[in-house]
Protein backbone atom coordinates (compact mmCIF):
# COMPACT_ATOMS: atom_id res chain seq x y z
CA UNK A 1 0.00 0.00 0.00
CA UNK A 2 1.70 3.57 -1.04
CA UNK A 3 -0.79 5.23 1.40
CA UNK A 4 -1.04 3.82 4.93
CA UNK A 5 -3.59 5.67 6.49
CA UNK A 6 -5.84 4.67 3.38
CA UNK A 7 -6.44 8.73 2.44
CA UNK A 8 -5.91 10.73 -0.47
CA UNK A 9 -2.04 11.44 -1.59
CA UNK A 10 -3.26 15.09 -2.14
CA UNK A 11 -3.96 14.86 1.62
CA UNK A 12 -1.24 14.83 2.92
CA UNK A 13 0.16 17.56 5.43
CA UNK A 14 3.55 17.61 4.48
CA UNK A 15 4.78 20.89 3.34
CA UNK A 16 7.35 20.05 0.82
CA UNK A 17 5.17 16.46 -0.74
CA UNK A 18 5.51 17.16 -4.44
CA UNK A 19 3.52 14.17 -5.33
CA UNK A 20 0.46 15.65 -3.11
CA UNK A 21 0.97 19.09 -4.69
CA UNK A 22 0.69 17.15 -8.46
CA UNK A 23 -2.16 14.99 -7.83
CA UNK A 24 -3.99 18.06 -6.09
CA UNK A 25 -3.43 19.45 -9.60
CA UNK A 26 -5.05 16.66 -11.26
CA UNK A 27 -7.93 16.25 -9.42
CA UNK A 28 -8.67 20.14 -9.74
CA UNK A 29 -8.36 19.91 -13.27
CA UNK A 30 -10.41 16.52 -13.51
CA UNK A 31 -13.54 18.83 -12.65
CA UNK A 32 -12.44 21.33 -15.73
CA UNK A 33 -14.73 20.57 -18.95
CA UNK A 34 -13.44 20.83 -22.05
CA UNK A 35 -11.62 24.43 -22.82
CA UNK A 36 -14.50 25.88 -25.41
CA UNK A 37 -16.66 25.37 -22.36
CA UNK A 38 -14.63 26.57 -19.49
CA UNK A 39 -16.89 30.47 -20.27
CA UNK A 40 -20.62 29.98 -20.23
CA UNK A 41 -23.43 32.53 -19.35
CA UNK A 42 -23.67 31.69 -16.16
CA UNK A 43 -20.95 34.18 -14.58
CA UNK A 44 -20.42 32.03 -11.79
CA UNK A 45 -19.58 28.53 -13.52
CA UNK A 46 -17.21 30.35 -15.48
CA UNK A 47 -15.62 31.64 -12.45
CA UNK A 48 -15.86 28.47 -10.74
CA UNK A 49 -13.97 26.73 -14.11
CA UNK A 50 -11.79 29.46 -14.73
CA UNK A 51 -10.08 29.42 -11.04
CA UNK A 52 -9.61 25.37 -11.05
CA UNK A 53 -7.44 25.84 -13.50
CA UNK A 54 -5.45 28.83 -12.14
CA UNK A 55 -5.15 25.91 -8.91
CA UNK A 56 -4.34 23.21 -10.39
CA UNK A 57 -1.95 25.50 -12.62
CA UNK A 58 -0.45 26.55 -9.33
CA UNK A 59 -0.48 23.07 -8.27
CA UNK A 60 1.44 21.71 -10.72
CA UNK A 61 3.97 24.71 -10.30
CA UNK A 62 4.91 24.29 -7.00
CA UNK A 63 5.37 20.53 -7.62
CA UNK A 64 7.26 21.12 -10.00
CA UNK A 65 9.40 23.79 -7.59
CA UNK A 66 9.76 20.35 -5.38
CA UNK A 67 10.19 17.85 -7.74
CA UNK A 68 11.31 17.89 -11.48
CA UNK A 69 9.75 15.13 -12.25
CA UNK A 70 6.40 16.64 -12.34
CA UNK A 71 7.84 19.44 -14.74
CA UNK A 72 5.91 18.10 -17.80
CA UNK A 73 2.64 18.56 -15.88
CA UNK A 74 3.73 21.91 -14.85
CA UNK A 75 4.36 22.61 -18.30
CA UNK A 76 0.97 21.16 -19.57
CA UNK A 77 -0.95 23.13 -17.06
CA UNK A 78 0.93 26.51 -17.56
CA UNK A 79 -0.27 26.09 -21.83
CA UNK A 80 -3.86 25.61 -20.52
CA UNK A 81 -3.96 28.24 -18.48
CA UNK A 82 -2.16 30.61 -20.67
CA UNK A 83 -4.99 29.53 -23.26
CA UNK A 84 -7.87 30.04 -20.52
CA UNK A 85 -6.50 33.40 -19.55
CA UNK A 86 -6.52 34.64 -23.18
CA UNK A 87 -9.49 33.66 -24.37
CA UNK A 88 -7.86 31.10 -26.30
CA UNK A 89 -9.95 28.26 -25.86
CA UNK A 90 -11.47 26.43 -28.74
CA UNK A 91 -9.69 24.72 -31.90
CA UNK A 92 -7.15 22.59 -32.23
CA UNK A 93 -4.71 23.55 -30.34
CA UNK A 94 -6.57 24.22 -27.08
CA UNK A 95 -8.22 20.88 -27.44
CA UNK A 96 -4.67 19.38 -27.67
CA UNK A 97 -3.55 21.07 -24.47
CA UNK A 98 -6.24 20.17 -22.71
CA UNK A 99 -5.93 16.61 -23.22
CA UNK A 100 -2.08 16.93 -22.95
CA UNK A 101 -2.66 17.13 -19.46
CA UNK A 102 -5.21 14.38 -18.95
CA UNK A 103 -2.71 12.27 -20.27
CA UNK A 104 -0.10 13.51 -17.99
CA UNK A 105 -2.86 13.23 -15.04
CA UNK A 106 -3.82 9.32 -16.00
CA UNK A 107 -1.36 7.85 -13.51
CA UNK A 108 -3.12 9.73 -10.74
CA UNK A 109 -6.13 7.84 -10.80
CA UNK A 110 -9.49 9.48 -9.69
Amino acid sequence: MLWADGGSPASSTDPDDARADAVGACQAFRRVPELSTVFSDFKNTSQSRYERVEAAAALAQSAAALDDRYEDLDKALQNVRQHVVTYNVKGAEAKSAHEKVRSLCAPYGD
